[in-house]
């Protein structure tokens, strides 16, 4: 197993361990929960699009952090319409290279698919 899926598969336990620490010996068990976001976010900084969904990430860290510190819950949604015009922007820039490598992964597929067909409708 790699190194990166022994991390994510860690992180749940990694947070437990923080927030119980944390509110066992501090007593700061209300916004010591926001620890558990990291169970999403770690596997998205360790993939290899990192930036093709950092700033969804970005925005919900935004959101919650601006809910729980300044109770604006209802203005702050706003944020998130943001997201199609990121990807709108920068999507190009960012799914650039992988352009070229899916369709022939595609075709390749599509191609065991058809003869899959055939091999077993001929048998």
């Amino acid at each position: 197993m790699k190194l990166k899926n022994r991390i994510i598969l860690a992180t749940p336990l990694i947070c437990a361990i923080i927030y119980l620490t944390i509110g066992f010996t501090i007593d700061l068990w209300h916004p010591t929960w926001a620890i558990f976001f990291l169970i999403l976010i770690v596997p998205e900084i360790l993939d290899e699009n990192f930036l093709s969904h950092i700033y969804p990430t970005i925005c919900l860290i935004t959101y919650v952090v601006l809910g729980i510190t300044l109770n604006i819950w209802h203005p702050a949604w706003i944020i998130f319409l943001s997201i199609p015009v990121y990807y709108i922007i920068f999507g190009p820039i960012i799914h650039k290279h992988r352009r070229k490598e899916e369709p022939k992964v595609i075709k390749e597929s599509a191609k065991d698919k058809f003869k899959k067909i055939f091999e077993f409708t001929s048998d």
